[in-house]
């Protein structure tokens, strides 16, 4: 599909490409661009820091929670540029994606305040945890339940295929609320903190040890 961009849009094209070519290491534009482990390593820890000061993580976002509002056809120009440059876009793929989205859909202003400020700065860490040993794509059969005990959710359950979640500071989680619900209800979202007392993270050892 060709798609035709009006004169502002390609301005800013231009300024992405202008940022992109300031910005990323010496060098990336060259053809067989190479980076040490070490330099990768410290280009890995500094770009969510550059990508949050030039405004580019969620900047689809509305700028009254810190994105810049682009339009559609600016987010579309945005990722364009950044995949033709082959530049990382997102400092925390589930939480630009997935997380923030959704909490700016249905979230509260406290629930928009207390996350939506970290995920913006890269500085929070979330995984997924949804796939269960028994359950992977028909999510409706998820065993792990949740109750309610006064203001708190007590969950029990267990979780697999978790990308991230050794690293991660949360869990969005899948978990079935209401027993007495048809399977494809009763089930609902929760934002989990890993480092807390009950939450055990075990890796799965790949066949070539990592």
């Amino acid at each position: 599909m060709e798609l035709t961009y009006a004169p502002e849009d390609e301005a800013f094209r231009a300024e992405i490409r202008n940022w992109l070519h300031e910005n990323l290491p010496k060098g990336w534009f060259d053809k067989g661009f190479e980076m040490s482990n070490e330099e990768r390593k410290k280009f890995n820890d500094e770009w969510p820091s550059k990508l949050f000061q030039g405004g580019w993580i969620c900047a689809t976002w509305p700028k009254e929670y810190g994105g810049k509002g682009l339009t559609t056809m600016q987010g579309v120009v945005l990722a364009e540029e950044f995949a033709n440059a082959k530049a990382p876009m997102r400092a925390d793929f589930f939480g630009d994606t997935l997380v923030g989205p959704t909490l700016l859909q249905w979230g509260t202003e406290e629930q928009k305040k207390e996350f939506l400020p970290q995920i913006l700065n890269g500085k929070m860490r979330w995984c997924q945890g949804f796939s269960e040993p028994n359950s992977g794509s028909d999510l409706a059969s998820l065993k792990t339940e949740a109750v309610l005990d006064g203001d708190e959710w007590v969950i029990n359950g267990q979780k697999v295929w978790t990308t991230q979640g050794h690293h991660a500071d949360y869990c969005f989680l899948l978990t079935r609320t209401d027993k007495d619900a048809p399977k494809h209800k009763g089930i609902s979202y929760l934002l989990v903190p890993m480092k807390q007392p009950g939450v055990e993270v075990r890796g799965i050892v790949q066949p070539d040890g990592t």
